[in-house]
This record gives structure tokens, sequence and C-alpha cells, in this order.
């Protein structure tokens, strides 16, 4: 295929979004390449053509992956098969979190929420609550699941939920909280957020965030595993608002507020490395390690092995100071995350 503008800009657009779905292991539908493309916005015929003419791409029954990646097409089948079961436990039990005071929204995260999931994986959960009753909704959210025995903690992990991600209505914004101008994999975290309760206010975070928009041209809303509404559990949700709103809940919250990060930071200081770790009045984040900067140097470097496809017929010396450049770059960035060890980073529990 000739090397216009165009055809460079696709190239581009394609390689970097498989980059990031390979550091999983993952190969895309179709459908789903289009869907999740950066940058640009492609028809399905217009993906189907350019598989035709490029090297580069493998398509295997409606399946794409980069060159020399077909193992990713077995590996995603695994993924995702241990990965419906955990969708469909975590939809069972999330339907009961909608009776939770506070509770705005809760939904699947992390890879998870692209139907990815490894042997003894739990489920990642992200939990929105009402504004200056973030610590409340905590408190029943953490005692539900654990009376349900579904709560990670110690070893116990494996299909169990993860409470390690919950903010306030008003702090929906987190853009702050981007590592770099192309923080790969928070960029695609918040892309694919699968909510499951709390539709109104899952399209209120997506506003909230418009500036990820920059980096997809189709429309942002996920609803494929949205439950309906509950009426008799948002009638008993309510009853427990009642109970706690006005001067006397700001009390209770007050308290609770203080006892959490209290004992949140005690925990925070055992850790040799606390990037992950975010405590605040508006936002709680338990990760012992952030494993970003690891994702984006992976995607730069799967990015740099198909450099000769994005750039025309450069010389050959031309070609080497551009791969020299971008690994300079990756180098950086891996060098900062020396500790961050990805098998073996967990989340800290609370």
């Amino acid at each position: 295929m000739n090397c216009t503008p165009e055809i460079l800009k696709k190239r581009e657009a394609f390689i970097k979004t498989m980059s990031f779905f390979d550091i999983f292991d993952f190969s895309l539908t179709c459908a789903e390449a289009c869907e999740y493309m950066l940058y640009q916005k492609w028809t399905c015929d217009e993906l189907t053509f350019f598989t035709n003419h490029e090297e580069f791409i493998i398509e295997n029954n409606c399946n794409l992956y980069l060159k020399g990646r077909a193992l990713t097409m077995n590996v995603r089948r695994d993924k995702e098969h241990r990965a419906k079961k955990l969708i469909n436990k975590a939809r069972k039990f999330i339907k009961y979190m909608q009776m939770l005071p506070f509770v705005r929204m809760v939904g699947i995260c992390n890879s998870l929420a692209f139907f990815d999931a490894e042997k003894g994986s739990d489920i990642d959960i992200f939990i929105i609550t009402e504004k200056n009753r973030m610590f409340f909704a905590r408190l029943f959210a953490v005692i539900f699941t654990q009376i349900l025995g579904i709560r990670r903690h110690g070893n116990r992990v494996k299909g169990r939920f993860c409470l390690s991600f919950m903010i306030s209505a008003e702090n929906m914004n987190l853009e702050k909280l981007k590592i770099n101008d192309e923080d790969i994999y928070f960029i695609y975290w918040i892309r694919l957020l699968q909510p499951i309760i709390g539709q109104s206010t899952y399209h209120a975070f997506i506003n909230e965030n418009a500036w990820i928009k920059r980096f997809f041209e189709y429309e942002i809303n996920q609803n494929k595993l949205l439950l309906p509404e509950s009426k008799p559990l948002i009638r008993f949700q309510k009853v427990f608002e009642f109970l706690f709103k006005g001067r006397f809940g700001d009390f209770i919250e007050k308290l609770l507020k203080n006892w959490q990060k209290k004992r949140s930071e005690n925990k925070a200081k055992t850790l040799e490395n606390r990037d992950g770790i975010l405590i605040s009045d508006t936002i709680l984040k338990f990760h012992d390690v952030d494993m970003r900067g690891k994702y984006s140097f992976m995607w730069k470097k799967r990015i740099n092995q198909f450099s000769k496809y994005l750039i025309p017929s450069f010389h050959d010396r031309e070609k080497q100071d551009l791969s020299q450049s971008l690994q300079k770059s990756t180098l950086y960035e891996v060098r900062s995350q020396d500790n961050a060890d990805m098998k073996n980073a967990e989340p800290l529990h609370h």
C-alpha cells in the first residue's frame, strides 16, 4: 500500500491500538478494533480493506492481531471464558449494591472490563458515591462484601471483589491522575470501564472526563453490562439515606473519614513504594504498585517494533535515529518503575 500521509495515520492508529491490547496477549475482533481505535473513526469495511493490504496485520476468522502474535487468539479465548464467569458473578452481587446508602455507581474496571482474566483473578470494582458521603458508602460496601464472603482480603483473592478505587461525586474528573499526556493504560481504563448500576452517574462521569474524547472518535457509552434499576432496592437505599442526611449524617461521615484515613495511612506507611496509593477526602485508591509506567514502556516498545511501517522510505540511518530516540524515552520510563513487578502487584486492602 502506498505511503500517503493518510495511510501513515491509519497505520499509526492501528498499531498503537493493537499494541496496547497486545500487552495483555489479547487479540481484538474487527468490531472491537473499530470501537477502541485511537484517534480515528473506522468502519468495519474500511478496516477489512486495510487488513487485506497490510502485511503487519493478520486477520483470522474476524480476529485481528499483529504479525507474529497468533498466540493471542488462543490466549484470548481462555481469558474471555474466565472473564465471563467473573462478570456474571459480579453482576449477580452488584445488583444488590443498589440498596447501599450513598452508592451512586458501581462498575467493573481494569482488564476485566474488556473480558481479560488470568487464572486466579479477582474482580476489580470502581465505585462513585454521593458527595460528602464517600466514607459512609465505603463502610457499607465493605460490610456488604464481607458478610457475603466475596471481599478480597489476605490470601483470599480468586473471584473476590477488590474495593480498591472509590471516588466522590464532587471530584469525578480524573485527568489530574494521569502520569503523562499519553497515559495509555489510564486512557483505556476510563474508555473501557463497564458500569453495572448507576447509568446516569456513569454518563456524568464520562462528561466530567471529556478530555478522553481527544483520543477516541467513537462515542464512549458502555452499557452492555448495565442492570435495570430495582425500585424496591432503591427505596430501601433512600430510607437509610434519610436517616443519615443533614448534620447528623455529616457528623457520622466526619468520624468515619478520620478513622478510615488514619487506618489507611498507617497501612500505606508499611509500603516501600506508595505511588499507587491515594488517600484524600474525595478519592480512595489502594494499589501498592502503580503499573502504568511499565505498561507505557511496554506499549511504546511494541510500537517501536513496527516503526518501519510508520515512516515513509527514509534512509536506514534516519530510521535508526527514530528508533534510538524512542528507546531512550522508554528507557527513562522503565527505570522509574524499577520497583514495579507486574506479577506481584496487588492492591492494598482495608
